[in-house]
């Protein structure tokens, strides 16, 4: 239906590889940051997922509905990875 060709990669490896082709500094790479993170509890990625969307974001001009979302996640992130 979508294409003939077919892929074994778990939709999550294919998150992770598609993030790495997002605009770097953008509040949309921040926001799939943080979601990856989320998602990578557990593992050894999702520190460093959360850690590089701290370091983003801190860099970016905040006010606008895009950072108030990525700012969220990036709070629900710490919450998910950080509280015991």
């Amino acid at each position: 239906m979508f294409g003939s060709r077919h892929d074994d990669r778990s939709p999550l490896r294919r998150a992770l590889e598609a993030a790495a082709s997002l605009k770097p500094g953008t509040w949309e790479s921040v926001e799939s940051l943080a979601l990856l993170a989320v998602e990578c509890k557990g593992t050894s990625e999702a520190e460093d997922l959360y850690q590089t969307g701290l370091r983003v974001a801190a860099q970016l001009k905040a006010g606008t509905y895009e950072s108030v979302r990525a700012l969220a996640w990036l709070s629900r992130a710490d919450r998910e990875l950080h509280s015991a």
